[in-house]
């Protein structure tokens, strides 16, 4: 809980009745309390340097032309307090304006409770620990799990069997505890590409979120030979209809407590469901194989959800590569403006068996060398903590 004895916890500077009802909604969401809502910059300042509250939450419509200097204004009244700021079609420059001032967090407007109370937790939890590094304060407990998400936004480009074998590399790694979740709700193929069977969905977890135990999530996964706990995607299609998206991101997010590593393998579309779990993960591993029409199609995503997907947690992997008439490394970082983290070699024949026969790059029976490359990813993805997203974006981007 976020709250200051004779002092408000979030300040905000909102004018729209709707959206400051959505404001006290989400900070009661995260246990933020108490909570002052102010109509004008001037008393925003006078508030905040009388409180010093833990959260500033600023509307860029509201603040001027010169987001920066508002943003300024606020830390030089609170030097502790971690900014948030909002925006309806905020062009880059302030954002990035606001961010270089100070700034922790952007949030598209409009945005539902759930979307700021997580942005909120999410960022006064990482800007506490930040402060706590600067003061070399003595580590905190980090027991809750990290949320890996694999996306492509081109079908056919090894998503699935990425996340796959990536999960089972970590699973290989010192005992971690690792649940592998398949978000692509109607034609996922998780269960298929490790061989398992199992009645249970997605649609299972979300309906028992809030009694889940060890015990419980036991017998909801499915334990693949690798120690991986699996949850595939529904057998029934229908089913899909009757999930809501944000039950099943506090799913996801109730994971974290049972798990050392949860990976999602995402549906390609941009859907409200894959932008909200690529706004609550940790590390966002972005595929791509070395042909135009893969680049493109992640360019044009990257560059229609930027911020989101343009922080620290995020790693491009190229898979397939090098192709018989693929494009060079030094190409496709330049296409994508992006480093390429990590390539995964194509073995022909010997990949192609072994996702016939539902067996990981891991297994015994499999004729491939390419686990190696796993590994390395694996050791990638886990070798440093993810850094703060500097601006998050909402489900109402389109691409």
């Amino acid at each position: 809980m976020i709250s200051i004895n004779g002092g408000f916890a979030l300040v905000a500077l909102e004018a729209d009745s709707l959206a400051a009802a959505t404001i006290r909604d989400a900070a009661g969401e995260s246990n933020i309390s108490p909570v002052s809502i102010v109509a004008d910059l001037a008393t925003l300042i006078r508030t905040v340097e009388s409180e010093k509250p833990a959260l500033v939450i600023l509307d860029l419509a509201q603040i001027g032309p010169d987001p920066a200097a508002s943003v300024r204004s606020v830390l030089g009244a609170a030097p502790e307090s971690c900014v948030i700021v909002t925006g309806a079609d905020a062009p880059p420059r302030l954002i990035s304006r606001a961010v270089s001032a100070g700034a922790r967090a952007f949030l598209l407007r409009p945005f539902t409770s759930l979307e700021l109370a997580a942005t909120l937790r999410d960022t006064h939890r990482d800007f506490a620990e930040i402060r706590r590094l600067q003061r070399g304060d003595a580590p905190r407990d980090s027991a809750r799990g990290t949320l890996i998400a694999v996306y492509s936004p081109k079908g056919g480009v090894g998503c699935t069997t990425i996340a796959t074998n990536l999960a089972v590399a970590l699973a290989s790694r010192n005992r971690r505890r690792v649940a592998l979740v398949d978000l692509d709700l109607q034609f996922g193929d998780v269960g298929v590409a490790l061989d398992v069977r199992t009645a249970n969905s997605i649609v299972d977890l979300v309906a028992h979120t809030e009694d889940a135990d060890d015990a419980m999530l036991q017998d909801i996964f499915v334990r693949h030979a690798s120690g991986v706990r699996v949850l595939a995607a529904p057998d029934n299609i229908a089913a899909v209809e009757s999930v809501d998206p944000e039950r099943i991101v506090r799913a996801l997010d109730m994971l974290r407590d049972h798990f050392d590593v949860i990976i999602c393998d995402l549906w390609s579309s941009l859907d409200e469901l894959t932008l909200a779990t690529l706004k609550i993960a940790d590390r966002i591993v972005l595929v791509s194989t070395p042909e135009l029409p893969s680049l493109k199609n992640l360019r044009r995503v990257i560059a229609a959800t930027a911020p989101l997907l343009g922080d620290e947690r995020t790693q491009i992997v190229l898979n397939r590569h090098p192709g018989k008439a693929g494009v060079s490394i030094a190409d496709v970082e330049k296409n994508l403006g992006r480093e390429v983290s990590a390539t995964i070699a194509s073995e022909g024949i010997g990949i192609t068996e072994a996702i016939n026969q539902g067996i990981s790059f891991f297994d015994s029976r499999a004729k491939v060398r390419v686990s190696r490359s796993y590994l390395k990813l694996a050791d990638a993805v886990v070798s440093e903590p993810a850094k703060t997203p500097i601006a998050v974006v909402s489900s109402t981007v389109r691409a």
